[in-house]
């Protein structure tokens, strides 16, 4: 809630929008879309110039979850998440709190958009916040369609020194882990978890490229992740197997 990324998102919203503040009230980076099932959930309000603000203890999909079920005076038009300090590039999408509190949105039939600086030390959230800001706008005027959700990511630079806008594709990417041996504690071994991404088949249009080259990246994504063209396969398949017995 207090994250600095996240003040400069709410400072950046255009005049004449009615927001609210729902979100976790620690850092829960890389927690994905999980959810505090069969916990209770507790959640601090406040206000501020007129927006309400919620600290939920609790992941990212929590918050968006108890906006838009608890808060039924207030029906969004827009998720907007973020903005996230890291990249939400490539594979980092599975993993990423933030990308995930936009999917909760938009599983909810509301449009969602994700928005990340591509640095974990740069304080300098301009460039993201102005192009958040126009983003927001263009929805309400109502210049994009509802069925999908967008991912930002913005390169870490002043916003003189970004370079444009691409449309791009979620990059085929893998983290190369490192577990690095720590201080054994009660004769246990203790690992903490390190690494990089690797970028696979480069081609010039994923978002990691993108980034790399000085552009804020805009990648629309969706929820269906089935392979369509691999059905027929497993439907022969399923059926040269018809009677046959399982256990």
């Amino acid at each position: 809630m207090d994250a600095p990324g996240l003040k400069a998102l709410v400072k950046c919203l255009p005049s004449g929008i009615k927001a609210v503040v729902a979100a976790p009230a620690t850092e829960r980076s890389a927690c994905g879309h999980s959810i505090s099932l069969g916990q209770k959930l507790r959640v601090e309000e406040t206000r501020s110039k007129g927006i309400g603000y919620y600290r939920v203890h609790g992941t990212p999909a929590d918050a968006v979850k108890f906006a838009l079920s608890v808060l039924t005076d207030f029906k969004p038009d827009l998720v907007v998440s973020g903005i996230n300090h890291g990249a939400n590039t490539g594979v980092s999408v599975y993993y990423s709190g933030t990308i995930s509190a936009a999917r909760e949105g938009f599983i909810n039939h509301v449009p969602a958009i994700a928005v990340s600086l591509c640095s974990k030390t740069s304080k300098d959230f301009r460039g993201a916040a102005d192009f958040a800001r126009r983003l927001i706008k263009a929805y309400a005027a109502k210049k994009f369609p509802r069925n999908v959700m967008l991912n930002v990511n913005v390169p870490p630079l002043a916003p003189e020194k970004i370079r444009g806008v691409r449309v791009t594709k979620q990059a085929a990417s893998r983290f190369i882990e490192e577990f690095v041996t720590e201080k054994a504690r009660s004769g246990k071994k203790v690992y903490s978890l390190a690494g990089e991404i690797e970028l696979i088949r480069p081609d010039g249009t994923s978002d990691e490229e993108a980034v790399a080259e000085g552009y804020i990246s805009l990648t629309p994504l969706k929820l269906d992740l089935t392979e369509y063209d691999l059905m027929p396969i497993f439907e022969t398949w399923a059926k040269t197997e018809k009677g046959a017995s399982y256990v």
